[in-house]
């Protein structure tokens, strides 16, 4: 065993100790002080779990996918769950769902479909470096409504590089380059509050809402109609935002069209993969359009999946290298700490009941409340753990008789809100991307990400609920 005492004293791993110790101790503390009024003993102690489980995701002193490990031995500890039920989220049909549509993505990236797209439709707006900069918000939105938002920025940052680099002036620490890659980012974080393909955080809160109210369906069509105009409404602002703080210079487009133009013909017409695979994905939309709350939506993702490996499109050594299988442990883990709060305990209802009594008769302060908590929780926290952390007890106070609204409401104003992380490298995948580029500083971030917060909380309280109250959410 090499054990280097040095190592195991540094700053960082002092740092790492004292987040795994405080976790700890407030679980301990909230396990041990006697049982209040209206809450069992397991609610308690799921209650613990809880907020132990929140105290690691906000500090990190592990990776998010371990966490699942730690929800699932401590709620069998405490007798929440028995050993049976302990690993419930890993078999969730939401994680069938989110393995498919990571499947059908893959697909996307091995033909290079998704490069194709991207190349032909930059190609069009490459007439001055606004119209460039609202072409690359536009098409990251787009594509995250068919693919998870981070393989979304992946897949852009290489050709925007490229692109960048095409011009004969030295692009780095421009306005130019910085808008174009934050662009990116933002883009995708908004498009991909538009379809249940776009962040795994979607189909997890469509889970946690199964879960509760098994008898109500939501369905493809449903989500997008519910977060499109929020969606482009959101992504108006980004272009506006940009132009305020990175408004770009003046640059000859003349390399930069040339460029594109080149790029696509280099790719050559369509290939027989990129045929398949586009006949796969208008599929999949199909058949989640149609059948999808008939079959189930994961159901319809697995058999995409299925065809995909049937026809050879893609082997199982294309899925078995590139499947993120700490997102899905991640997911499986909020699935089994929301179901301890809900369904196995009392304890979501325990915690919304302490919040009714405060805010019962202002419903439009509870959802602003829900709302900029999420949106700020998302900053330093997986938007995923955001979701897995407040859905449960927000679903429980929505529908409570003091407030009365609709539980699907719940769901949207906590899912669509965890996508705008805008201020903070750590608040996304695809943020900590384009920093990893060295042409941005962390301070790049926080004036242009803390106004499409505020920008968004105003979006949500106006338009998103007026557009609720038209569609019948509540």
């Amino acid at each position: 065993m090499n054990f280097n005492l040095q190592e195991q004293l540094s700053p960082e791993n002092k740092k790492r100790w004292f987040f795994l110790i405080l976790s700890l101790v407030i679980f301990l503390i909230i396990y041990l002080l006697p049982n209040p009024a209206g809450l069992s003993a397991h609610g308690q102690s799921a209650i613990a779990v809880f907020a132990a489980t929140v105290i690691l995701w906000i500090t990190r002193p592990v990776s998010f996918p371990m966490t699942f490990f730690f929800i699932a031995v401590m709620l069998v500890v405490t007798g929440v769950f028995t050993p049976e039920s302990a690993f419930q989220g890993a078999g969730s049909t939401t994680i069938f769902f989110l393995v498919g549509a990571i499947i059908l993505a893959l697909s996307l990236s091995k033909y290079n479909l998704d490069k194709r797209i991207a190349l032909t439709f930059l190609k069009r707006f490459g007439s001055s470096p606004r119209t460039f900069l609202f072409g690359i918000i536009i098409i990251a939105a787009l594509l995250s409504m068919t693919m998870p938002a981070h393989g979304v920025v992946a897949l852009l940052i290489p050709i925007t590089l490229s692109i960048l680099r095409s011009s004969k002036r030295d692009m780095e620490r421009t306005n130019f380059s910085k808008a174009v890659l934050l662009s990116l980012a933002y883009g995708s974080s908004v498009g991909s509050m538009g379809t249940l393909l776009g962040g795994a955080r979607n189909p997890l809160a469509l889970s946690i809402y199964h879960q509760q109210f098994p008898d109500k369906s939501v369905s493809f069509v449903d989500w997008f109609i519910a977060a499109a105009p929020i969606v482009f409404v959101m992504i108006f602002f980004v272009f506006i935002v940009m132009m305020i703080f990175y408004r770009p210079e003046k640059i000859d487009m003349k390399y930069l069209r040339n460029y594109l133009q080149e790029e696509v013909k280099k790719m050559g017409g369509l290939s027989f993969g990129e045929i398949k695979v586009l006949f796969f994905l208008i599929l999949a939309f199909v058949l989640w359009a149609t059948f999808g709350t008939i079959l189930g939506m994961a159901t319809v993702a697995v058999f995409i999946a299925g065809l995909l490996g049937v026809t050879k499109t893609l082997s199982w050594e294309d899925v078995e290298s590139k499947l993120p299988w700490g997102i899905i442990f991640l997911y499986a883990g909020a699935i089994t700490l929301a179901f301890a709060l809900s369904q196995e305990t009392n304890a979501a209802d325990f915690i919304a009941s302490k919040v009714i009594y405060l805010f019962a008769s202002h419903p439009y302060l509870v959802i602003f409340a829900v709302v900029t908590l999420t949106i700020f929780l998302s900053e330093v926290m997986s938007n995923s753990a955001a979701t897995g952390t407040i859905l449960p007890i927000t679903l429980t106070i929505f529908t409570a008789s003091a407030l009365n609204l609709n539980p699907k409401l719940a769901m949207f104003v906590v899912a669509l809100p965890s996508a705008f992380a805008f201020m903070f490298i750590i608040g996304t995948p695809g943020s900590a991307m384009v920093y990893d580029t060295g042409l941005l500083r962390t301070r790049d971030f926080l004036k242009p990400g803390l106004t499409l917060n505020l920008i968004g909380i105003t979006i949500f309280m106006t338009i998103g609920l007026g557009w609720w109250k038209i569609i019948g959410l509540w």
